[in-house]
Order: structure tokens, then C-alpha cells, then sequence
């Protein structure tokens, strides 16, 4: 009998499981244990928008492509691009399909389709834990098939972003450590506890089954807190706990249970691009109307913008009403060009412009305004790369930090703008890498 990849609890009878563990429900385990119990112990899924747009997405990568040829029979220098291929690791029990995998010889890099967006942090973009573990466990699989494999590559299709890992030790050593509990909590726990106060809970397409908040409520006020623990294992087979985070108090003593729902906002935009319509006014509701005929109806105290696209009549009492209540009218073409907009005597505050013009003229005061000025725009560039980019290099996003930083330290209003530039050079020298003309990773 070969070797599990978890240690056997004497006296406890585990479960009945497959043979291989999905490698992408090893990234579930590390996104949320309890998420992977439901669907890989219980069987249990739900579709939400964002997994039926991913299964989408996923149609292309899906297809299979070239096979991939054993290593040894790779030249030297021969590459291929195999898609959807599905490899084993025995030692571990783990299956992977991988959606592509790019040889170069004996060197074999995967890479993982992703729904999302990349992780943004100070030193740049990286992957979220979850698929960093995924993707070490397609490198481990590689590796078991006689190629070496020393990195692999995200694709995430919300923002069309590579991002690279390397397959350290470390990662290694955290992949293997994911699987060996994964394992360990299918074959001996119990369903784990929600997680409490975490952002990952209303985007989730279980939520509804999980029920987080009224969980971790119900568990509290029954006392019934140390009922339900966690039982993972290392790779090295010791038994460990995640650590519970506090809960939020309400002020009652017991945990506040978020809303899982989209706050609705108190104003919204009026756009109106057909044709020959009329935007009149009824008391405090704007009438939309087709010759005599009434389209719709909009209350003015719901709305924070009227936007008309082309030939749209607007009767002066509307106008005047508009401007009264500061909803600010804009006027554009039918193909959406700017032509300019009318806006009411917003600011009545005519000491505040006094003291606007007076401080135009010191110096040290539009010193100050244009360094905040300038680090803002540095700061937007910076972030518009780290999200956008294909593939940007660290090096940029370190240069443009370290631009921002140095705005602060402008003696004058020269050397602000050399940093200015410098920041430009950097931005718009990667720009190139903005343009995506289709979704291949």
C-alpha cells in the first residue's frame, strides 16, 4: 500500500476518499477550509456570477491543445505549448489539470488561467496565497514527470496580468504542507468553524450556505465556541490550529452580523440618448417624453447628474430647477463628445475665493499644493501599472514609489518638475504594456 500524504489517527476511522486530491481544491483549503470541506467532503456548489463568468472565461483554456511529449524525448531548445493537460503526483496524491504549460526543452513553466485580479502590495503585484499554492503544486507534478519546472505564471483575465513565481523551497514546502492537511482535515475533521469578519465571505458563491455571521453568532450565544476545532497537520505530521480571530463586539457582547448585500447608493445618474426627446418637469419629478407620450418619470432628489447624448430638448423650467437643487446638467454628443455643462452657484462662499486668489500668489503655498499635486499623479500612474500591465517589472513600480516620496523633498518648483518628468519617462516607457488586443496569457 502506497504511502499517504497525512498522518493515521490511531483510533479514529476516516473517511472513504478518492484516490488523488484536485490540486485546485488545495487552493479552496487555503482560500477557506470550511469552503473546501463543503464541496470536496459534502459535494456540495453553487454558481454565483462570478464562477459562471469564470466557467465562461475558461472555455478557451479548457480545449485541449498539443500533448505534452515525455521530457526525454524534448531537444534541446524545442518548445511547445500544451493545454489542458492533466498530470498526477503519486507521493502526494494530488491531481492537476493545467490549463498551459510552456517547454523549452527539459524546463516546463505553468500557467494558471485566473477569474480575478492579482494581489497589489508596495513591492508589486504577486499571487494570492491560495494560487501561489496551486501553482506549486503544478510545478510539483511536473516535476514528478521528469521536467524541471523552477517557475509558473498567473493569468488573471480581470486585469489581463501575468505575474511570475518562483518555486522556492518555501513555496515547495507550503504547497506540500496545504496538501498533507487538506487530507488530514477530509479524512478526520469535522466541518470547520466560518471564517469571522473576513472579506472573502460576501463574494462567495456559498455564502448562502454557509451562513457565516449567524454561524459564528449561534456558536457564541449557545456557547458552543470550542465545539467545533480545526484539525490540520503540517507536513511533518504535528497537529495544528489556525488562530480565531476576535470577533467584532456591537456593543451587546456578541458579534455584529454583516449585511451580505450591496448598500444601495442615494443617487444615481440620469443618462438620456434617444432621439428627439423631451426632459421636462412636474413638480419634483423630471418627465421624459416622446412627442406627448410619457417615457419615464425620474424624482430630482434622486438624481446627481442629468447627462444628455445628442438632440435631447430641456425646458427651461426643468434647467432652472436643476440648477436650484446643484444637479449639474452635462451636454454631449450622440457618439458621447463633451460639449460642456451647466452647473448653479454651487459655492456662495465669497471669503473662501477671496482667500484662494490671496494664497494664488505665496509661493510657498503653491510649492506645497503642487507637491501633493505631483505625488498624486505619480501615485495614479504607479497604481494604473501595477493594475493594468501585463506584466510589469517591480523596478518600475519601486522607481515610481520612490518618485513619489521624493516630491515631498522638492526645494523648488524646478526640481518638482524634473521629478515630474523622470516619473513620465517611467510611465509612458511602459505604457505599451496597457494595450491588450486579446485574452491570451
Amino acid at each position: 500500500m502506497a504511502a499517504l500524504p497525512f498522518p493515521i489517527l490511531p483510533g479514529r476511522v476516516g473517511r472513504e476518499l478518492p484516490d488523488y486530491l484536485p490540486a485546485r481544491m488545495v487552493n479552496e483549503f487555503v482560500y477557506c477550509p470550511r469552503l473546501f470541506f463543503y464541496e470536496w467532503v459534502d459535494g456540495l456548489f453553487r454558481d454565483s456570477a462570478d464562477t459562471v463568468e469564470g466557467q465562461h472565461q475558461h472555455r478557451r483554456v479548457d480545449k485541449p491543445g498539443a500533448e505534452l511529449p515525455a521530457a526525454a524525448d524534448l531537444d534541446a531548445g524545442e518548445k511547445i505549448h500544451a493545454r489542458s493537460v492533466t498530470l498526477t503526483s503519486e507521493r502526494l496524491k494530488v491531481i492537476a489539470k493545467l490549463d498551459l504549460i510552456e517547454a523549452d526543452g527539459g524546463l516546463a513553466t505553468p500557467v494558471d488561467y485566473k477569474h480575478g485580479k492579482p494581489r497589489e502590495t508596495d513591492g508589486g503585484l504577486e499571487l494570492w496565497p491560495s494560487d501561489r499554492v496551486q501553482l506549486a503544486l503544478q510545478g510539483l507534478v511536473l516535476r514528478e514527470s521528469g521536467y524541471r519546472s523552477d517557475e509558473g505564471v498567473a493569468y488573471y483575465s480581470k486585469t489581463k496580468q501575468r505575474v511570475r513565481v518562483e518555486f522556492s523551497d518555501a513555496v515547495i514546502q507550503e504547497a506540500e504542507t496545504a496538501v498533507a492537511a487538506a487530507w488530514g482535515l477530509a479524512a478526520y475533521g469535522d466541518i470547520p468553524a466560518p471564517l469571522e469578519d473576513s472579506p472573502k465571505c460576501p463574494g462567495c458563491s456559498m455564502v448562502g450556505i454557509c451562513l457565516p455571521d449567524e454561524t459564528n453568532y449561534l456558536r457564541q450565544a449557545s456557547g458552543d465556541e470550542a465545539g467545533e476545532q480545526l484539525l490540520l497537520f503540517g507536513s511533518d505530521g504535528a497537529a495544528w490550529t489556525p488562530k480565531k480571530p476576535a470577533a467584532r463586539d456591537n456593543g451587546s457582547g456578541m458579534p455584529e452580523i454583516r449585511r451580505m448585500m450591496t448598500v444601495r447608493t442615494e443617487k444615481k445618474p440620469l443618462y438620456v440618448n434617444t432621439p428627439g426627446l423631451r426632459v421636462g418637469k412636474s413638480g419634483e419629478v423630471l418627465q421624459i417624453k416622446d412627442k406627448d407620450k410619457l417615457v419615464q418619470e425620474v424624482r430630482i432628489g434622486e438624481t446627481c447628474q442629468v447627462n444628455l447624448m445628442g438632440n435631447i430638448q430641456l425646458t427651461t423650467q426643468a434647467l432652472q430647477t436643476l440648477l436650484q437643487e446643484e444637479v449639474p446638467v452635462c451636454f454631449f454628443s450622440m457618439g458621447g463628445w463633451f460639449y460642456g455643462i451647466a452647473s448653479g452657484m454651487n459655492t456662495k462662499n465669497v471669503f473662501l475665493r477671496q482667500t484662494q486668489f490671496r494664497l494664488a500668489d505665496n509661493a510657498g503655498f503653491a510649492l506645497s499644493l503642487a507637491k501633493q499635486l505631483v505625488a498624486g499623479k505619480i501615485r495614479n500612474q504607479r497604481v494604473m501599472l501595477q493594475r493594468n500591465h501585463l506584466e510589469p517589472k517591480p523596478m518600475w513600480l519601486l522607481e515610481m514609489k520612490q518618485m513619489a516620496d521624493r516630491v515631498e523633498r522638492a526645494a523648488g518648483l524646478a526640481e518638482l518638475l524634473g521629478i515630474e518628468g523622470n516619473a513620465a519617462r517611467v510611465y509612458f516607457g511602459a505604457f505599451d504594456g496597457m494595450i491588450k488586443v486579446d485574452d491570451e496569457g
